[in-house]
């Protein structure tokens, strides 16, 4: 039997040698010579101030929503497309109650009191199980790189992205 998630219950801690290879597997032929790494943010003030940063760098989003896209064509050849929304929906909606609670109790331990970030947390987490679900809906694996961010979210960590060379996880 498999453990139940432990949304947001790793973040802050330092990354173990076991998480760093759970990126590194995740971001597979994107780990390359212009990123100089893989770093663990240890505060959700820190947190805070990367997320509402204005020099993200837009071509990992890009990346991501061309993979959406094409994995959204995927699935809706596989199935209907009302059958994939439904679907897609219910992902969401079974996790959203509590998602957002473990991303308020992680917050609450480390005395913030942001809603924002909260909300913050709990939006990226629940886009990550979307875009999973639909991955596994249009044929892929679990090596898939949205399957592998969601397993670091349901494994207590925030994967923030790339931000300025190198790949955040909190």
């Amino acid at each position: 039997m498999m453990a139940p998630p432990a949304w947001f219950a790793r973040v802050g801690l330092p990354l173990a040698t076991a998480d760093e290879a759970e990126i590194r597997a995740m971001l597979g032929d994107d780990l390359d010579s212009t990123r100089t790494g893989i770093r663990g943010v240890a505060r959700w003030h820190d947190v805070g101030e990367i997320i509402r940063a204005v020099d993200w760098d837009s071509a990992s989003w890009d990346r991501e929503e061309e993979e959406r896209q094409r994995l959204w064509q995927c699935a809706t050849e596989r199935l209907d497309e009302t059958t994939v929304l439904e679907q897609l929906t219910d992902v969401t909606g079974v996790l959203a109650d509590a998602v957002h609670g473990a991303a308020a109790i992680a917050a609450a331990r480390d005395r913030v009191t942001d809603p924002g970030l909260v909300r913050a947390a709990s939006g990226a987490a629940l886009m990550a199980a979307h875009q999973s679900a639909l991955a596994r809906l249009a044929g892929e694996g679990p090596t898939h790189f949205f399957a592998r961010r969601c397993a670091l979210f349901e494994g207590g960590r925030w994967p923030l992205g790339e931000y300025r060379g190198q790949y955040l996880v909190f």
